[in-house]
């Protein structure tokens, strides 16, 4: 009689081949999604941490008057000379300006004086 019983129990829990087969993908499409939430918390912890010390040494940083004065040596000598040629082009561009001030100005003195030549030319 005792055997009866476990094979009655047996036969209860026995499972055909599809159900098995759903069981199983069951388990792995728990298996997956517990998994991608795991590294997806994992990865979340990781930005705040990179976050949090990006924020810190931004904020223990020492502003300087020069802008880039810790960046590499390659970059301040590039950023040297770009001031340097910033200074040569203001120069070039400070003298172009005076210039034509002063041929407009030029410009003006001959058109007035046209106009007078003009205005004398019809009263006489």
């Amino acid at each position: 009689m005792p055997r009866l019983l476990a094979e009655d129990a047996l036969e209860a829990i026995s499972f055909d081949r599809g159900t098995l087969w759903l069981v199983a993908g069951f388990l792995l499409l728990g298996w997956v999604l517990a998994r991608m939430t795991i590294s997806r918390k994992k990865k979340a912890i990781q930005q705040r941490g990179e976050s949090r010390e990006t924020q810190r040494r931004l904020d223990s940083e020492v502003k300087t008057a020069l802008p880039l004065s810790d960046a590499p040596i390659e970059t301040q000598r590039w950023q040297v000379a770009m001031f340097d040629l910033q200074r040569e082009l203001t120069g070039d561009l400070d003298t172009r300006i005076a210039v034509v001030q002063n041929l407009i100005r030029q410009a003006d003195q001959r058109i007035a004086v046209l106009q007078e030549l003009e205005r004398r030319q019809q009263a006489g």
